[in-house]
């Protein structure tokens, strides 16, 4: 447990926050110098341009994406890779433009995904307003860069003006460079800028309510990528909507914005899945499935590839997609009333995009929803991520539609599920086993979608299917291989990798029939190969067993097909029947784990691991009971040492500790997933402990404070060095912001005794990072006992939520207002502060009459 904790420690990971800002500052001076130049460019001019951007501006942008992702930063990790996907954008469209040497196309094709990362750059700017003081501006020169170099598209004054903000966005990076570098080294930051935000989340009123039920959020190492995967809609339905409108005909310069899609989406998923969410984890996969097939095919389309035009009305290979989404849609409900929404647009946009649609009116029927989906992503996706940096409902959201027992019974009762064991459900909270479903569930997609574009390839241009069987086929396959990997399941990522080769020597054969006679040798091998998983397949959900058998003919017609032995419609029925098998399983496995319960009969695996008693699950860390002196000495001793132990409260549960130890306050931030800007409370055991310190409070302060104290209320009062007077030492850079503290008092005996032995705690919330409050021991166990050493067993909390959080730092001009309100209500506090006030008032006057009668 230990050696996990230094794994994934943040300091280790430094400050990747400067990285991303120095492949920022290099993109942007080539580009100011780009556009301080006059066109036309020369080929090779453009291609090394192109190539820079990508590499740097790109690519090394994107990995600061990913380690900030490893240091819980919900903003600064989404804006990397959103703007490192449009630097490999404008990379791939220099090299396209050398290529083709057609600027007005490149130019046209290029605009509607340029407005698209403007509206995604608005969102970051408003969310960066609640981070800190220098990330706005520098989102907002971006921003202004981006419209003028849209507008350099048509004018050349443009491109001039977008050159002074690059060279805005160089000075103030370099800045944010230095204060990150410095803050890296020294822990702490020297410059101003990056400690505090202009607006402080805390103080936005929670406008969503409580969170539904299934969006209980998980702590994990990692960031929250939803925010990232609901904005990866915003490129690719703009740029769609504006071809589909008419802005522009070639689709072949547009096809670089889709990087966005496909960075911004499948990384969303990837985080999700490491998060052991298994809603996000498939949502995205279906929304980058949906975008980048219909891209390529447009692509395709702009190929002048002979009949294929002619050929879409025949295509049904999108119906299964349309069913995934329909069960998306549904599963959705019982998340959040906004997202419920969104999909349900998304679902009626994908549908009005079926090619089955007259050209005339397709044009308007998929580019009209695109256009609205392009707008609701913005919201849904500023939503997540500024929930996620604000750790509560700060947007509405909503509760979910559709309760999920509801939903549960509504479907048990069709399949007659919903009298069986309930052990049966229990499966469904283990991450294990949520990390195996997210890769069945991917793996069962991927072929359901391109068994459908196969089989309808007999009754219409078997191109047409190429985009499906690409993405679908082999991306989702060898993508759900990589995450099965992670899963410790060799079995299934084996898998994936044998149905993506199956699924590439189709794509292959179709695109060139020429190439069956080379594909021979391969389609064999991949028949043996796939016996093996069919062989398997009795170990996996029972599912998988008839799933494997039809398969299997799937891959016999492969070998028949490439022999050119190939029996009429023989395509048509085995692809057809494999189709319908894995929507079964895909949508069942979809519902089933979201519902976390088995709703639609899978099957148990027919072949079982037997598991000894040495393998039965043993608790993740040391439990003390708190009825016990000689235990909570022991905790004590704990925290002498450095340990991060679960205590109750007079509240709800709490994760604590020592200051003596400024390492255990930084694994604190760890075993909850908490921002490295939200701040962390001082907990003593009672007001006389802070007295000895003398800080330098007014009288008014300190009246307010032990009509307070102890209880559940909690004051943030100014800082200063009175605080290493209380034996905080280092750790007093680790608690509060830079200027406030905020100090906890609790009415506890264990934890005042657990205080009065082992010194001033930081004290935390035990729960993930913007989860619901623990309210008993087991909640603290079941979410963070395998990150904890230690968890104080008190049983049921005294509340049900955490204490009110009163800021006092103005409190000497008669103001105080609230972070939180918690346990104590509003008015109790008010009244408290309202006596402080008089008591101090009538003090002076007492003084006075006392000298009058002398």
């Amino acid at each position: 447990m230990e050696g996990e904790a230094e794994d994934f420690a943040a300091i280790l990971y430094a400050e990747p926050g400067a990285l991303g800002l120095i492949s920022n500052i290099v993109a942007a001076l080539m580009i100011a110098t780009e556009n301080c130049l006059d066109p036309p460019f020369s080929s090779a001019a453009l291609v090394l341009s192109g190539v820079h951007l990508i590499v740097v501006g790109g690519i090394l942008q994107i990995v600061a994406g990913l380690l900030s992702y490893r240091r819980w930063d919900h903003l600064t990790a989404t804006a990397f890779i959103v703007f490192g996907s449009l630097w490999t954008s404008m990379g791939i469209s220099r090299i396209l433009a050398a290529q083709t040497g057609d600027a007005e196309a490149i130019r046209l094709g290029t605009l509607p995904g340029l407005i698209g990362f403007m509206a995604v750059a608005v969102i970051l700017c408003v969310c960066a307003v609640t981070v800190n003081f220098l990330l706005p501006p520098v989102l907002v020169a971006i921003l202004l860069t981006l419209i003028f170099e849209g507008v350099g598209a048509f004018f050349d004054w443009g491109r001039r003006v977008a050159a002074a903000f690059e060279l805005f966005i160089v000075i103030t990076g370099v800045y944010a460079v230095v204060v990150m570098m410095l803050k890296g080294v020294s822990q702490r930051y020297i410059l101003p800028g990056f400690g505090n935000a202009p607006y402080d989340p805390l103080l936005m009123r929670s406008a969503g309510g409580p969170a539904p039920k299934n969006e209980k959020k998980k702590v994990t190492k990692y960031s929250e990528p939803m925010g990232m995967g609901f904005l990866g809609n915003v490129v690719p339905a703009a740029v769609l909507a504006f071809h589909h409108l008419g802005f522009f005909t070639d689709f072949r310069p547009a096809i670089a914005m889709f990087v966005f899609t496909a960075l911004c989406q499948i990384l969303a998923s990837f985080y999700s899945f490491l998060r052991h969410d298994f809603f996000h984890a498939l949502t995205f996969v279906i929304y980058a499935t949906f975008w980048n097939t219909r891209a390529i095919l447009q692509f395709l389309i702009s190929m002048n590839i002979p009949d294929i035009f002619d050929a879409r009305v025949n295509f049904y290979g999108q119906w299964t997609l349309i069913a995934l989404i329909i069960v998306m849609t549904l599963v959705s409900a019982s998340h959040n009333r906004v997202v419920f929404i969104y999909n349900l647009a998304f679902l009626v946009m994908s549908i009005l995009s079926m090619d089955h649609i007259p050209v005339a009116a397709h044009n308007f029927t998929f580019g009209i929803p695109a256009a609205i989906v392009a707008i609701l992503s913005l919201y849904v996706g500023m939503s997540a991520l500024e929930n996620s940096i604000a750790e509560k409902a700060v947007m509405y959201i909503g509760a979910e539609v559709i309760n999920s027992d509801k939903l549960k019974a509504a479907i048990g009762s069709i399949f007659c599920t919903l009298k069986e064991k309930d052990s049966a459900t229990n499966e469904y909270e283990d991450d294990d086993v949520i990390d195996l479903k997210i890769v069945d569930t991917i793996l069962f997609t991927g072929s359901t979608v391109s068994l459908m574009a196969l089989s309808a390839s007999e009754a219409s241009n078997p191109v047409y299917s190429v985009p499906w069987i690409m993405v679908a086929g082999i991306f989702l396959h060898l993508y759900a291989a990589r995450l099965a990997y992670a899963a410790g399941s060799l079995a299934k990522a084996y898998t994936g990798v044998v149905l993506a080769i199956i699924w590439l020597i189709w794509a292959a054969f179709f695109f060139n029939p020429n190439l069956g006679f080379a594909l021979r040798p391969l389609s064999v091998g991949m028949l043996c190969l796939f016996t093996v998983v069919m062989v398997m397949s009795p170990s996996f959900t029972r599912v998988w067993i008839p799933y494997t058998l039809l398969m299997e003919l799937v891959v016999i017609t492969q070998v028949v097909t490439v022999f050119n032995t190939n029996p009429r419609w023989m395509i048509l029925v085995t692809a057809l029947l494999a189709a319908v098998m894995s929507l079964y399983a895909a949508s069942a496995e979809f519902i089933n784990t979201f519902l976390q319960y088995q709703v639609i009969p899978v099957g148990e695996p027919l072949i079982k691991e037997k598991v000894s008693a040495a393998d039965k699950a043993e608790p993740p860390c040391l439990l003390f009971t708190s009825r016990r002196s000689s235990a909570l000495r022991k905790v004590a001793k704990m925290l002498d040492e450095g340990c991060v132990v679960g205590v109750p409260t007079d509240t709800v549960y709490a994760v604590a500790g020592s200051c003596k130890h400024p390492e255990s306050i930084k694994k604190i931030y760890m075993v909850k997933g908490r921002p490295a800007e939200k701040p962390i409370c001082l907990c003593l055991s009672n007001l006389d402990q802070l007295a000895a310190v003398n800080p330098p409070f007014s009288d008014l302060l300190w009246n307010f404070m032990r009509r307070c104290y102890p209880g559940g209320i909690s004051c943030v009062v100014p800082k200063g060095e009175w605080l290493r007077n209380l034996g905080l030492g280092d750790s007093v850079n680790y608690v509060g912001t830079e200027k406030s503290i905020c100090i906890r008092v609790p009415d506890s005996s264990v934890l005042a005794y657990l205080v009065s032995l082992s010194g001033p705690v930081a004290l935390s919330s035990a729960n993930p990072s913007g989860g619901d409050d623990s309210t008993h021991h087991d909640m603290v166990i079941n979410s963070l006992g395998d990150k904890l050493d230690a968890v104080v067993c008190d049983g049921t909390s005294n509340e049900l939520v955490a204490s009110t959080v009163v800021n006092c730092l103005k409190i000497d001009e008669g103001v105080i207002t609230y972070f939180r309100i918690g346990c104590t209500p509003q008015e109790v506090v008010d009244g408290h502060f309202e006596a402080a006030k008089a008591e101090i008032a009538a003090k002076p006057s007492k003084l006075n009459m006392e000298e009058k009668l002398a």
